[in-house]
């Protein structure tokens, strides 16, 4: 089980880092500014997520998390300047680091013997705050914030580990697979048929 986690993890630091240069592209940052955002939405959410419980942050203890982000955020830079990158393929990227890291961050709060309630929390902190950071440095609306299902995914994938979690008879394994696809399967159900959540309105006098 601690090896999947592990691996998830090094999946979500690659892929968020990949949609941090793929939103610096956009923006036509240069390859500081591209390296910058590659890291802090790698690791913006776990560094929050470890602040609040009062924990060492993740990539101060096992610095190999940062040089991942910086790695692949150089040679996401070089790549995206030879290969057209659609706008699609940030979302989708971004689903996916959403999935992982959603569910990478609920299990960790468990496993501290926190309640469900604040594991979901953190688990949705650990998969959104990345990429918070990452549209506020772009000067965007975070996809938080937007109408985009987004922290519904997020907060249904944490909820399914919660619940699955209590389920004996199912291997941990199994329990972050579907806890992955449940986020995945939503966020991506969204992009595909532009499904949105509803939008405040003030009516007029």
């Amino acid at each position: 089980m601690e090896q999947l986690l592990h691996w998830c993890d090094m999946i979500g630091i690659v892929v968020f880092a990949f949609t941090g240069v793929l939103a610096a592209g956009h923006k036509q940052m240069d390859l500081f500014g591209a390296v910058v955002l590659a890291c802090v939405t790698a690791t913006g959410g776990g560094t929050t997520r470890d602040m609040i419980l009062n924990v060492p942050v993740f990539w101060l203890a096992d610095s190999y998390y940062l040089w991942i982000a910086v790695v692949t955020g150089v040679v996401s830079f070089y790549l995206i300047r030879y290969l057209q990158v659609p706008m699609r393929l940030l979302m989708i990227a971004d689903a996916a680091g959403l999935a992982v890291f959603v569910v990478i961050g609920t299990q960790k709060v468990l496993a501290l013997g926190h309640s469900p309630a604040i594991a979901i929390v953190m688990g949705v902190m650990t998969g959104t705050f990345g990429g918070v950071i990452r549209d506020i440095l772009c000067g965007d609306i975070p996809l938080l914030l937007r109408r985009e299902i987004y922290a519904t995914a997020a907060l249904s994938g944490g909820a399914a580990l919660v619940i699955l979690d209590d389920i004996p008879v199912l291997p941990g394994e199994v329990v972050v697979a579907i806890a992955i696809l449940v986020t995945l399967g939503i966020r991506l159900a969204a992009l595909r048929w532009n499904i949105s959540a509803p939008i405040a309105r003030i009516r007029p006098n």
